[in-house]
């Protein structure tokens, strides 16, 4: 029972850490992109937890967004699919760094089950999340309407357009 519970409050908060560091790299890439500062990030659904200028966190982990404002166009192609790119970017990285980790849990008698769950969900919840954000394609009733894979898509088929002009 303690186990059960005990990874589910890891995943809740390994999640919530993930999606806010994904949306984190989307609003870094853009500033650098852009040269802007307008940017703040939701994450979640139901109840407000913690609200300041910049970030709205809500107590169901469900999905995030980051939003860009006044700066942003939809033409510079280039920089679009940088700042779409850094979300799941930043999920492949975390996921990168928990490989030697787990190394190590495979090769040592001394490691808690705490340790344990932390280092796997953390692999498999940046894993997931990676994937899904990659995949090209719309979502009804979400706060991002299309996936960081179709944005990139789009800015790529963008530039191609752009080229053969």
């Amino acid at each position: 029972m303690f186990n059960t519970l005990m990874i589910v409050v890891i995943s809740y908060f390994v999640y919530q850490i993930s999606q806010l560091l994904h949306e984190r790299g989307h609003a870094i890439a853009y500033r650098l992109a852009y040269q802007s500062k307008k940017w703040r990030i939701e994450i979640g659904r139901g109840k407000q937890i913690l609200k300041t200028k910049r970030f709205k966190i809500h107590l169901i982990p469900a999905d995030g967004a980051c939003y860009l404002d006044d700066d942003y166009e939809d033409w510079y192609y280039k920089r679009n699919f940088i700042v779409f790119l850094a979300g799941p970017l930043v999920n492949i990285i975390l996921f990168a760094c928990m490989i030697p980790f787990i190394y190590d849990i495979n090769h040592s008698t001394n490691v808690g089950s705490f340790y344990r769950n932390i280092v796997f969900i953390t692999f498999y919840v940046n894993l997931w999340k990676a994937f899904f954000s990659l995949l090209p394609k719309e979502y009804e009733g979400a706060r991002a309407k299309q996936s960081d894979g179709l944005q990139c898509l789009n800015a790529i088929k963008g530039m191609k357009k752009r080229t053969k002009i």
